[in-house]
């Protein structure tokens, strides 16, 4: 069969398409055979090995799984020993963030603790398109607390793989939301809901004396004080953190500022795949309240090119990985 390999760390030129052994199912184990699949920021990091703490879990000096690719929809193939939670043939779906990668390929060796049942009337590319993201995006909103009708929300790095869903989930949800990223994405968050959008190289929307009942932070570029002057009384600000050292300043700095101010400041623990998140994201699906953007869909021997653009930050929406 063939999957996208790499065999050290380091940039898109170290990923390759090979020829490799079909995998064979061990004790709750199940064979997925890859409908379709997704990119994330995610597998850039996976990729170049960072955060480097990070390696502690995935090989110090080279990976030890690999495997590229979190997200992916199939159906069942084989079972392992001991399945019975599922039969061949079976719709699934999974983040596959902490099982193992691998979901660029036309077969994925997948615990079946991992997978959850794809509702009938998702198809495989939307269904690809959500676990990782759209799990991100819940939970970081489900962070700040509920957010009601007629709130204000900033989405901050609104148009990578997150901020769509993010946008979409707080519109879904009544509020009035605006976005900001670079100008070259604004038709495209407006495409997705946002009410206002704001190109970040033009203006700060941090000093323009605006005030937010919710920011939800995912560029991970601003202080922790930047981002309290755009806070309103009793705003909540949440960091979707992408570095260890912002991780730390937001957990530690971020409750200390925000009791001295009647705000609350701070970042979530994220937990990856979990079936309550997707059993949600399916029904949101179904509802019609998110619709996820493909910006480009691409066959399995065209994946390095979608490396390419995801790392570029040309796409406008989610790439797919189609075997």
């Amino acid at each position: 069969m063939r999957a996208v390999v790499r065999d050290e760390y380091g940039p898109v030129d170290v990923l390759r398409v090979a020829t490799v052994e079909p995998p064979d199912p061990g004790p709750g184990e199940v064979v997925v055979r890859v409908r379709a699949a997704s990119l994330n920021m995610a597998d850039l990091d996976h990729l170049l090995g960072r955060p480097r703490a990070a390696r502690v879990a995935t090989g110090l000096f080279r990976p030890t799984n690999r495997g590229v690719g979190v997200d992916v929809a199939g159906t069942v193939e084989v079972l392992g020993p001991d399945v019975t939670a599922f039969r061949p043939g079976d719709r699934v779906w999974a983040d596959l963030f902490d099982s193992g990668h691998g979901s660029l390929a036309d077969r994925v060796l997948v615990p079946a603790s991992a997978l959850s049942p794809l509702p009938g009337d998702l198809p495989f590319d939307v269904a690809a398109a959500v676990p990782h993201s759209g799990s991100l995006a819940l939970q970081s909103l489900r962070a700040v607390g509920p957010v009601r009708p007629g709130e204000r929300v900033l989405v901050n790095g609104a148009g990578g793989c997150v901020g769509p869903f993010a946008v979409q989930m707080a519109k879904a949800r009544g509020a009035v939301v605006t976005a900001v990223d670079h100008g070259d994405k604004l038709d495209f968050l407006r495409e997705v809901g946002a009410d206002e959008v704001v190109d970040y190289t033009r203006e700060d929307v941090m000093r323009g004396g605006r005030r937010f009942d919710v920011v939800l932070d995912i560029a991970d570029t601003r202080s922790v004080l930047a981002l309290r002057r755009c806070l309103a009384p009793g705003g909540r600000c949440v960091l979707v953190a992408r570095r260890i050292s912002s991780y730390a300043e937001k957990a530690l700095l971020g409750p200390v500022v925000g009791r001295m101010t009647g705000t609350r400041m701070g970042t979530f623990m994220w937990r990856p795949n979990q079936r309550a998140d997707l059993d949600e994201l399916a029904g949101l699906l179904a509802s019609g309240a998110v619709r996820p953007r493909i910006d480009r869909r691409y066959d399995l021997d065209d994946a390095v090119e979608a490396f390419r653009r995801l790392e570029s930050g040309a796409a406008r929406g989610k790439l797919l990985i189609i075997p």
